[in-house]
């Protein structure tokens, strides 16, 4: 047999002291640690590379899928044992569009259904008795069986998972979800889905809830108790960490609140006799993805391990030590200004979810921060998915990010950092203590003004809007329903249904509520089925099962936003100049010499600005002061850079800034680049500020707009 030549052998493996010295001559002098090592918001230090010895500290690294702890799955044989639901959200406001929708994309790929509820049904109250604005507002609203008979017409309940995300409204949307299932004929063993409730996340995105958090942890243990003896594949629970996403939590922050607010629910759950197989059964969580790629594969892998511990500490058994895993691309890095950019971002995103192997995921529309999506926007999010599952033969891999020394090691990092994390939380008294007291608030808050920081700097970047900004670009229509319409229209909706009731109804739909404050714990869920099925409405539900109870306990709330939001604000102000002037607010470039002397600095100027919304006018270089002058003048810009050379500036900038502010006095006069040592004598000269690398990009285009009286 002829011998197999490997031709690695034939050369040394350098060692890693040999790697640093090649990388350290190629830096010519710069610090290695600061150029080549990077600090993430997580506090994670990353290396340039990696070497196969980091493996040997990570026990972890040895593990396979579906066994020791979870990290790289549930079972062992990954997507071959069962893929991924696509489970898009279809945020349309009436159950009408919400069916026509969910139809179509049904017959096109979605494999799930994603409910999100709008306002007033989130908060219990119908159409008729909700403040505009709130009705059809980020989700459907649902005020009654009949809702959910148009809304999931010609729909079988048993053929795909059906998962709500109810916040505070648990148990009157499961019960008419239970409603209408038994109507179309389903068992209700055989469903599948989760109803989400989470007042947790309700308490730290809104500062409040409807009712005291312990009279909603008796609903959800009423709820939990009911699903898992009867539809045991219908989560009750739901973990969201989206509310922290939203905020600028960091990857290990988010996790590390999923963790807590999870670990809360099994201890309230136990407090009320449900076994902590059942409650970490009746557990669904959902996580949004950031757009660091690996951070965010990590972030997902550990979540499985640390929960399994979570889990093993109550006392749980191994198939109750399971994680169920939905992700959604998050919204806090989605732009409105140049937004087919997020279409790159959602992919990148979606990959990150798919390779750390969750179960169910949710890829948002690249125009979700802008307007309601359209058929092609969903199409396009949906074959995101799609093209995952079918054609990049993902699904034929169990954990494909195991056995990286690079994701292994940081998956190990987040792990460490979440459950230090974690344990300062359940040291404070557990996730709604923290809440309470401001701790979760405070340390995201100071996350989110790192990055915001790092962001105005450009030391992190948004494509479109702190750096390659396309300042010609059309907005997208809005697209957005009249609200206030949309109320009255459904108000008037339910107010007919009432008045439709013949007297024999209505006495059954007040003999059915009035049975839900006396029901025994264990059939208080029938109850309120049996009033859905009399024609009982959400805000009838609502006042039936809490009457009087408490209000909850104010807290702080947590700043949703988005990174790109400021940006925008400034975006938008130039374009209402534009509109009002018939041209946007403009910056003169004074360019010096020939063009490969000034292209440079002109650039980065140009660049620099229109991130503002500035338009910025860059002629050929000039070489007498006078031409500049002249030019400047004719434009009527109230700004003025100067570009150039180091050794331009030190023998010409004196002598086109005297001249500029002899003729121009009023113009501001700024210079691109740092003066050094000279920036007594340029300020002297004329000079009344300077831009460079390390100029805060946002609080300078805000402080010159607003000088300009854009702003």
């Amino acid at each position: 047999m002829k011998e197999t030549k490997h031709l690695l052998s034939e050369f040394e493996a350098p060692s890693k002291e040999q790697w640093r010295e090649a990388a350290e001559q190629l830096l010519k002098g710069k610090p290695f640690d600061k150029i080549m090592k990077r600090m993430t918001p997580e506090g994670i230090e990353l290396e340039p590379i990696f070497w196969r010895d980091v493996l040997d500290d990570l026990p972890s690294a040895d593990s396979l899928p579906g066994f020791d702890g979870y990290l790289r799955g549930t079972t062992a044989g990954g997507y071959q044992s069962k893929i991924w639901e696509i489970a898009q959200e279809l945020p349309y406001g009436t159950p009408e569009e919400f069916n026509r929708a969910a139809r179509e994309d049904l017959m096109r790929g979605q494999t799930a259904l994603n409910v999100i509820l709008d306002v007033a049904s989130l908060r219990g109250v119908d159409p008729d008795g909700a403040i505009p604005g709130e009705v059809g507002a980020c989700g459907i609203s649902l005020a009654c069986l009949e809702d959910f008979r148009t809304a999931l017409r010609e729909i079988v309940p048993t053929a795909i998972g059906m998962h709500f995300r109810s916040g505070c409204a648990g148990l009157s949307v499961a019960s008419m979800f239970f409603a209408w299932a038994r109507e179309q004929g389903a068992d209700l063993k055989d469903l599948s889905g989760s109803f989400g409730m989470d007042p947790l996340a309700v308490r730290a995105a809104a500062g409040g809830l409807p009712i005291s958090l312990g009279n909603l942890l008796d609903e959800m243990a009423v709820l939990t108790r009911y699903c898992a003896g009867q539809a045991p594949s219908m989560k009750a629970i739901g973990v969201s960490t989206l509310p922290y996403h939203q905020a600028g939590a960091s990857a290990v922050e988010e996790l590390c609140v999923a963790l807590a607010t999870g670990a809360d629910y099994l201890q309230a759950m136990s407090e009320r006799g449900i076994e902590i197989d059942d409650a970490a059964r009746q557990t669904r969580f959902s996580l949004a993805i950031g757009p660091n790629f690996f951070m965010e594969i990590a972030k997902i892998r550990a979540a499985r391990m640390l929960w399994a511990k979570v889990v093993e500490a109550f006392g749980g058994g191994e198939e109750a030590q399971k994680i169920t895993l939905h992700a959604r691309t998050g919204l806090y890095n989605k732009t409105q200004t140049d937004p087919y950019v997020n279409l790159l971002r959602t992919t990148t995103e979606a990959l990150s979810g798919v390779i750390a192997g969750v179960d169910s995921l949710c890829v948002g529309t690249f125009d979700e921060t802008t307007r309601l999506p359209d058929t092609f926007g969903r199409r396009i999010a949906r074959n995101t998915q799609i093209i995952l599952q079918e054609e990049c033969e993902l699904t034929a891999v169990a954990d494909p990010a195991g056995g990286s020394w690079a994701i292994e090691w940081l998956t190990a990092q987040v792990a460490e950092k979440a459950w230090a994390f974690f344990q300062e939380i359940e040291a404070k008294g557990g996730m709604a203590a923290s809440l309470k007291a401001g701790l979760i608030q405070d340390r995201i808050g100071r996350t989110a003004a790192e990055q915001d920081r790092q962001l105005n700097q450009r030391r992190i970047s948004l494509v479109g809007t702190n750096v390659y900004p396309n300042v010609e670009e059309s907005p997208l229509d809005p697209r957005v329903p009249r609200y206030e319409d949309l109320r009255d229209a459904r108000a008037l909706e339910i107010e007919n249904r009432r008045v439709g009731l013949d007297e024999k109804a209505d006495d059954a739909v007040m003999e059915a509520l009035g049975r839900i404050p006396g029901a025994e714990v264990d059939g208080l869920v029938d109850a309120v089925i049996a009033a859905v099925e009399a024609g009982a409405t959400t805000g009838e539900l609502t006042r039936a099962l809490r009457g009087d109870a408490d209000p909850d306990e104010a807290t702080k709330p947590l700043r949703a936003t988005r990174l790109s939001s400021r940006y925008e604000g400034l975006r938008a102000a130039a374009a209402d100049f534009a509109e009002q002037t018939g041209r946007r607010p403009l910056i003169f470039l004074v360019n010096l010499g020939p063009l490969r002397r000034h292209k440079p600095r002109a650039d980065f100027t140009r660049s620099f600005f229109e991130t503002g919304g500035f338009e910025v006018l860059s002629p050929s270089g000039f070489e007498q002061a006078e031409e500049a002058v002249a030019a400047l003048a004719e434009s009527s810009a109230g700004i003025a850079v100067v570009c150039g050379t180091d050794e331009d500036y030190a023998e010409r900038f004196t002598v086109f800034a005297e001249a500029i502010k002899a003729e121009l006095p009023e113009i501001r006069l700024v210079l691109a680049g740092h003066p050094g040592e000279q920036e007594a004598a340029f300020r002297e000269a004329g000079m009344d500020d300077y831009i460079f690398v390390k100029s805060d990009n946002y609080e300078t285009n805000r402080q010159y707009l607003e000088g300009l009286g854009v702003l």
